[in-house]
This record gives structure tokens, sequence and C-alpha cells, in this order.
């Protein structure tokens, strides 16, 4: 495990561009726990998604730069609370 070394930046755009590729992997302890939540009541479910469609729902994602679990769950609530708000 590293050290991480923040360097002084100029300019708002070179410290965001610093963080925005910084993989923090290096710098944490592997001890396993990484990706655990305790989540007692509530499980992730599997969805089958049309290759064409997560063709589109990946390239959406990497031009957003996040994953396509996080697209899919952000438009997902979005589309529930319109929905909600219309009934």
């Amino acid at each position: 495990m590293k050290e991480l070394q923040v360097p002084e930046f100029k300019t708002y755009q070179e410290e965001t561009a610093f963080w925005d590729n910084l993989d923090t992997a290096d710098f944490m302890a592997d001890d396993g726990e990484w990706f655990r939540f305790d989540t007692p009541h509530k499980r992730a479910i599997r969805v089958a998604i049309l290759p064409e469609i997560a063709e589109e729902l990946m390239k959406s994602a990497h031009a957003q730069g996040i994953s396509i679990e996080t697209l899919v769950n952000v438009s997902l609530i979005e589309r529930i609370q319109k929905s909600t708000v219309t009934s």
C-alpha cells in the first residue's frame, strides 16, 4: 500500500483532473472488505438487457464517466419519481 501524495494545484481544473484520474486502489489496504455492504433487508437483483440496449447504455455511461449500474439505477429512480409525481 502506497502513501498518497497530493500535489499543490494551480487551478481548479488541474485539481479535478488529478482526482478524476486517480486510482485509489494502490492507496487502500486490501482487507477483503472494500465492497461489502450491510443491507439486511435489501438485495440487488439481476435483469436481462437486450445486447443492443446494453451497448447504448455502456456508451452513455462511459461518456458520463460512470458505471452502467449507476446509469441504470439513476435512470430508474428518475423514471419512478416522474411516475409518482404524475400519478
